[in-house]
């Protein structure tokens, strides 16, 4: 974030930034200014006249310095927020709170409610719920009609989403936007909106997710929101819904032209969704050495930004990755690594907890199930339990998708479900295998649940095959079931018959191209950037005139969703549109 626009922020909030010491006359009508910061109100006002005339009495350049500098240091604080410095942050308004004390009466107040709700939006960088929560709910204590409380109460329900408390979730006041907000209000707007975007997906209600992502997505887009890493979150639920309709370049395009801005200054929340998600798509297009790239590159995020969430979700993946290679040598190194994590996770937040369990869970559930699939040909519906199915803890299990359901976080536990499902299997228990499949069908077909159930296991896979060509009948009645069933696996077999990398075929590159909307000419122009020339040598090559590439290339940006040439042609090598020269990006 620019200077500008912390001078934006601060002035929204009612700061004044100072320039220089003024003359003693005027100082008075520069504290009535700077200490501008609560509604305008007869009391207030009383209250700010009579603080006004006291501290002149105590003298007049020293106070007016003081309080300007201290809304410098807040503005400062917003911009390391923003920047997703939150150690700094938290670091700043520690030294803040000891520049307030002399201060005393509504000013003091309401630069106490501003500090608390820097210090609340850091400790949610952090992945710390808890003390945001407590943070957030201190800054509302000391004032809810401030002009930063749309921060405290925005904090306030990610972190009960978070903690998993959905009824404190809904029950946070939701302020309606001005017409014309400043920036930030813009990011609490677009976030609040996010959020409910998150919410519906978890509920499985992909039409409303999709519907509240957009609108998320076009508030950034029509105020500005700040940084491009500002609308990950809503770009990561929207593709978390093309993906389950099986859209998934236009899935991986989105998200992919947001993790530039991910690894400089994101926030967790959408560091987890893009990482697992690309990861995820890389797998099933059997790249598994792409995905597993990717996982380290989030591995080692999550350690620079003490974030362990990101890092267990990094880690049960990649040994979902290695498992499903039968590279159980490196899958059980993984595990051994999160187990690792899980132990230490008493440091981490209470919402951190409950997440990296779940993730330890998973990995240690499905490098059991990798196991029984090593041994020696494990039948597909064994009739008695296999050896090494002691392993797997269906308990566990159970309880951990019984938790996520009381989450609501019905798209969570569709996985958890499908582990249990494949882990009945190879216990024997196949009647409870069936019985839990056709619970899950029923849900995925009132929900329209497509990608996640096409990815299942080979083992569930068989099962689901089976129930679609009626060589197993579950008890009762299904038969609004099978032609769901059936177009599912008739999906996952075009999909391992087609499984190559995006950019292998002239027919996957045009799809791209039709995805984003790009022309011919754009298509040509976004190439020659990735072969390293310069707005002035496209121009050339093409007879045209510079600023007619730079109009070209300004469009580019806004079809791609990127902020500048690095990031284009990037997510344009991605999807195999360009093959980056060895040279390098040339500047414009």
């Amino acid at each position: 974030m620019n200077e500008a626009w912390v001078c934006e922020i601060h002035q929204e909030a009612g700061h004044l930034q100072p320039r220089a010491a003024p003359p003693r006359g005027q100082s008075d009508a520069l504290l009535t200014r700077a200490l501008h910061v609560v509604p305008p109100a007869p009391v207030f006002a009383d209250e700010l006249r009579s603080e006004l005339q006291s501290l002149a009495r105590v003298g007049r350049e020293r106070p007016a310095a003081s309080v300007a500098r201290i809304h410098l240091d807040l503005a400062r604080a917003w911009q390391m927020v923003i920047r997703g410095e939150a150690a700094e942050a938290l670091l700043s308004a520690q030294r803040l709170e000891g520049q307030v004390g002399p201060l005393t009466g509504p000013v003091a107040v309401a630069v106490r409610c501003e500090i608390a709700a820097v210090r609340a939006a850091a400790l949610l960088l952090q992945d710390d719920a808890g003390a945001a929560l407590a943070a957030a709910l201190s800054a509302l204590r000391l004032g809810t009609a401030t002009p930063t409380a749309h921060v405290a109460l925005t904090v306030c329900r990610c972190a009960y989403l978070r903690l998993g408390d959905p009824e404190s979730f809904y029950a946070v006041e939701r302020r309606a936007p001005d017409a014309q907000p400043g920036r930030l209000r813009a990011v609490t707007t677009m976030l609040d909106i996010a959020l409910d975007a998150a919410v519906e997906f978890a509920q499985m209600h992909f039409n409303a997710a999709r519907l509240l992502a957009d609108d998320a997505l076009d508030v950034a887009r029509r105020f500005g929101a700040g940084p491009a890493t500002i609308d990950a979150l809503p770009a990561c639920v929207m593709a978390q819904v093309l993906y389950e309709e099986g859209r998934v370049d236009e899935s991986e395009a989105l998200v992919a032209a947001r993790l530039p801005g991910i690894r400089q200054g994101g926030a967790i929340e959408g560091a987890v969704r893009a990482y697992g998600l690309l990861a995820r798509i890389a797998a099933n297009r059997r790249q598994p050495g792409q995905a597993l790239l990717l996982l380290a590159e989030a591995d080692a995020l999550g350690i620079k930004r003490n974030w362990p969430r990101l890092r267990a979700a990094s880690l049960a993946q990649q040994v979902e990755i290695h498992a499903g290679a039968d590279r159980l040598d490196e899958a059980a190194l993984c595990a051994q690594r999160l187990a690792v994590l899980a132990g230490q996770c008493g440091a981490a937040s209470s919402s951190a907890r409950f997440e990296i369990a779940r993730y330890h869970v998973l990995a240690q559930a499905r490098l059991a199930l990798a196991k029984t699939h090593s041994s020696a040909c494990a039948p597909a519906f064994p009739q008695a339990p296999i050896e090494v199915s002691a392993a797997i803890d269906l308990v566990a299990l159970r309880q951990l998708h019984s938790d996520t359901v009381l989450r609501r976080d019905r798209y969570g536990a569709v996985t958890i479900a499908l582990l249990l499902i494949e882990a009945l299997l190879v216990a024997g228990l196949r009647d409870d295998a069936v019985e839990a499949l056709v619970t899950l069908l029923k849900q995925g077909a009132s929900a329209g649940l497509q990608q996640t159930l096409v990815d299942c296991s080979e083992r569930v896979a068989k099962l689901i095959d089976g129930m679609a060509r009626g060589s197993i009948v579950p008890a009762g009645d299904v038969r609004e079931l099978l032609p769901y069933a059936g177009a599912l696996m008739s999906r996952r077999r075009r999909g391992a018959a087609h499984a190559q990398p995006a950019s292998d075929t002239a027919r996957d590159i045009a799809r791209s191209v039709a995805a984003m909307g790009l022309s011919e000419r754009e298509r040509v122009i976004i190439g020659l950037m990735g072969r390293g020339l310069t707005n002035k040598q496209i121009a050339i090559r093409l007879c045209i005139a510079p600023e007619t590439v730079k109009s070209h290339a300004k469009h580019l940006y806004s079809k791609l969703s990127v902020r500048n040439r690095i990031e284009a042609v990037t997510l344009a090598s991605r999807l195999g549109l360009v093959r980056l020269s060895a040279c390098g990006h040339a500047g414009d």
